[in-house]
């Protein structure tokens, strides 16, 4: 018991000074937010425009990685039946890839489609693949071109 008095009375000792700390923390808190909005509304556009940089990379990224698919698509041959499975993998991939992708799932629903329908087909003809991937290739290229139309018409 003598411990835990000795403890209450220590405490009670330091407690204006635990008082005082607590209000100055507090006072730096409102001192840091004000700060931190008042940089964020006279930066607010480069701001914008730093995390319209990254989204705009990251779209181009995913653009980049489709056609990389593609071209791996394009080196198989739907005509040699043991690559067949790899060829319905990557359409898999590739249909995945871009409903994963709002902006790519928008513009493009009717080639997911497509590519799902080929994936599923019994009959996997060379013709119908190498038909889609130019489509795809089309398309992406569209995208690309109007997404970097997009950045300059922003600036």
């Amino acid at each position: 018991m003598r411990l835990s008095n000795w403890i209450n009375s220590l405490l009670a000792e330091f407690s204006p000074y635990v008082e005082l700390l607590a209000v100055l923390s507090n006072i730096a808190t409102v001192a840091a937010t004000i700060l931190a909005l008042s940089i964020y509304f006279k930066n607010r556009k480069k701001i914008s425009a730093a995390i319209q940089l990254l989204i705009n990379y990251s779209f181009q990224t995913t653009l980049a990685e489709l056609k990389e698919k593609l071209e791996r698509l394009n080196e198989y041959n739907a005509g040699n039946s043991s690559e067949v499975p790899e060829i319905r993998n990557i359409l898999h991939e590739v249909a995945g890839q871009m409903r994963g992708n709002k902006i790519v799932s928008e513009k493009m629903c009717d080639l997911i489609n497509k590519f799902e329908r080929l994936a599923k087909s019994k009959v996997l003809l060379e013709q119908r693949k190498r038909s889609l991937v130019s489509e795809a290739r089309e398309s992406l290229r569209y995208m690309q071109v109007n997404s970097l139309d997009l950045e300059v018409n922003d600036e």
